[in-house]
């Protein structure tokens, strides 16, 4: 029974990170008409992180950059903002933020634009605190924005909620101890999923499913590596016919 509610609660789960990645590429779609290139890019991310088989969001990610290196020439005869804002695009999605944050600057010189002044204001602070290339990827600005909302908000619940009840004091027996649980490492099972997420997009579907399988050895309960696992054994499988 335990191993039912279990294998149910992991389903829930997988449900719903597929949801909020799906979520996430039309929110970016949205934003691509807008012209909001950088916000996109980093929503498409995430939601490849989240669902490592929403082959749409890759696909846009690739459309994108592929775009923009297309019309770089052009651009650099008559449109010299928007020849800046596609080096910089180029350059964020690349890591290579010293020279993202060069032509950003060049835009900013000339005229205020808020998608960008939000983006080096990040990337800046980013810098400043020592993060690395891979502590950024997978949602970047887009993501920070959205958790900051969501606490925000939840905040103004908390104290709208504090505002109507009364506090009252009431003796609560202490918890009874808890049993102890297995020792589990979060940080590295999510190093060797982003790990195989990466190998996965460039076909090497062995080596993800190693990593994967690293990824739950040490959490056992890591949704996204347990999705992602038996589908990739499966693809593996079938092409081997």
């Amino acid at each position: 029974m335990v191993f039912v509610l279990l294998f149910a609660a992991s389903g829930v789960s997988a449900k719903s990170d597929a949801w909020e990645s799906k979520k996430l590429f039309m929110s970016a779609r949205s934003d691509t008409k807008k012209g909001l290139c950088l916000t996109a890019y980093d929503k498409l991310s995430e939601a490849y992180w989240l669902d490592p088989f929403n082959e749409v969001a890759l696909s846009e990610m690739e459309k994108m950059s592929e775009n923009y290196k297309k019309n770089l020439t052009k651009w650099g005869y008559y449109d010299f903002m928007q020849k800046s804002y596609a080096k910089g695009f180029l350059f964020y999605t690349r890591g290579d933020y010293a020279k993202a944050l060069f032509e950003w600057e060049k835009i900013l010189t000339l005229k205020e634009n808020t998608e960008v002044r939000g983006y080096y204001d990040y990337v800046s602070s980013e810098l400043k605190k020592g993060k690395k290339k891979d502590e950024m990827e997978f949602g970047g600005k887009a993501k920070k924005d959205r958790e900051l909302e969501a606490k925000e908000k939840e905040q103004r619940k908390q104290r709208k909620k504090g505002k109507k009840e009364k506090k009252v004091q009431v003796e609560r027996k202490p918890p009874p101890p808890k049993k102890q649980q297995p020792v589990i490492d979060n940080a590295k099972a999510e190093e060797f999923y982003n790990e195989g997420l990466k190998q996965y997009s460039q076909g090497y579907l062995k080596l993800a499913i190693a990593s994967w399988e690293k990824a739950l050895k040490y959490n056992p309960g890591h949704t996204r590596a347990s999705r992602a696992l038996p589908r990739a054994k499966k693809i593996l499988q079938e092409s081997k016919k």
